[in-house]
């Protein structure tokens, strides 16, 4: 006879289970162009950190890039200077302000014909009232008056060419004044030096992407690739050795972040009735029992499997000890939350008696047969019982068997003695 134990939080009982890593926290280093694998830095087993070199690959097409780059860094150099020299030398030379001089020189020149010819016209029309006054007074001749109108008549004509000149000696001025304020002139003569270095620029840039893409640094000619650790973590898998020829997309090695692993375990449909997401659970290893650790249930699927009827259940392990290597099999006990006691027996206690679950119960003198609704697995030394007990009740366990044998000998309506 045992009584009946009252143990905080139900459970589940034992659950299988697997450890595997996080595949957020797992990196495969791959080449990322062709080339010759030069040195492999890392074994498996090393732990390596985020931005560590595993790695290194000599790329022909990585010599090319860096090629360009130092290239377009000549280039850049020299537009440079060609550019600041050329504003230098416009700003000795005075180059800038030279054609606005030009075209005021031009503009004077044409303002001092055009007043040259006023001045001899003036002189001439007056010249030319006189005559007519005279011939009209009988003393100048017709021909002095013609050959005067006619030499007005030249003078209007030589007039009108020297104001249109100077409108046009104005108007080159007034642009070419226009061009120097404005600096474009300064643009024009530096444009093909600021062209060359926007390019040089452009083609430095893109290289640089690209070989930093790659895992190369553009100041050096070896055209050699570092492949680095993404994460932090432990190298899991070597895949190439040092001297081998690799392609894009060809893995170097595997690092796994172990500082957090999942446990996968199967459910039971009935365990939902007694756990969820959040609930505790305690895992150990499946051939070293006594390591053990405890975790949280983060995921519990949605579907059930057709044919095992179990639910694919996620367990988050935090720093897990180390003896939880990926791979490993273990064995998963899930209690629940609520913290309330629960009446708990020996599983040799329960038997099947006319399709039911059943516990012999010491009633006085006699056993009586209880019916019972079973919970989970506590441990494997109990079982939790949901319905048909109470905590301190006396079941029988060592001798069950044979009071189930006389109980249906007898039929006694679910007494025996």
């Amino acid at each position: 006879m045992e009584p009946v134990r009252g143990e905080t939080g139900a459970g589940t009982g034992v659950r299988p289970g697997r450890v595997e890593e996080d595949p957020d926290k797992k990196a495969v280093v791959s080449a990322q162009i062709s080339g010759t694998l030069l040195e492999v830095h890392a074994r498996v087993g090393d732990e390596v950190r985020a931005g560590q070199i595993l790695a290194t690959v000599l790329s022909p097409e990585v010599t090319g890039l860096q090629t360009e780059y130092h290239e377009a860094e000549v280039e850049a150099d020299l537009a440079t200077k060609e550019l600041a020299n050329k504003k230098k030398l416009m700003e000795v030379n005075d180059e800038i302000r030279q054609p606005v001089e030009t075209a005021s020189l031009e503009l004077a020149a044409a303002r001092s014909r055009r007043d040259s010819a006023k001045a001899r016209l003036d002189q001439v029309m007056l010249k030319n009232e006189r005559l007519e006054k005279l011939l009209e007074e009988g003393i100048a001749s017709s021909q002095q008056v013609e050959e005067s109108r006619a030499e007005r008549k030249v003078l209007e004509s030589q007039l009108e060419e020297a104001e249109s000149s100077l409108k046009i000696a104005q108007n080159h001025f007034d642009r070419e004044n226009r061009v120097s304020s404005g600096g474009l002139r300064v643009k024009a003569e530096t444009f093909p030096a600021q062209a060359r270095l926007a390019r040089a620029l452009e083609k430095m840039r893109h290289s640089r992407e690209r070989l930093q893409q790659l895992g190369a640094r553009p100041i050096q000619h070896t055209g050699v690739v570092e492949l680095q650790s993404p994460i932090g973590g432990v190298v899991v898998e070597r895949k190439s050795s040092r001297g081998e020829t690799v392609s894009p997309g060809d893995p170097i090695a595997v690092v796994v972040d172990i500082s957090t692993i999942w446990v996968w375990v199967e459910l039971r449909r009935e365990d939902l009735d007694q756990v969820g997401q959040g609930d505790t659970v305690e895992v150990s290893l499946e051939k070293q029992p006594q390591a053990s650790v405890k975790g949280v249930i983060d995921f519990i699927s949605p579907r059930i499997d057709p044919e095992s009827q179990t639910l694919r259940t996620r367990i988050i392990l935090t720093d897990p000890p180390p003896q939880f290597r990926v791979g490993s099999f273990v064995n998963a006990r899930v209690s629940s939350s609520s913290g309330t006691t629960v009446p708990a027996i020996p599983p040799k206690a329960v038997q099947m008696v006319e399709g039911r679950t059943v516990v012999y119960v010491e009633d006085g003198e006699v056993f009586r047969r209880v019916a019972v609704t079973l919970g989970g697995e506590i441990n494997q030394e109990l079982v939790a019982v949901r319905q048909g007990l109470s905590v301190g009740d006396k079941v029988v366990v060592k001798g069950a068997e044979q009071l189930k044998a006389i109980d249906l000998a007898e039929t006694i309506g679910g007494h025996s003695h």
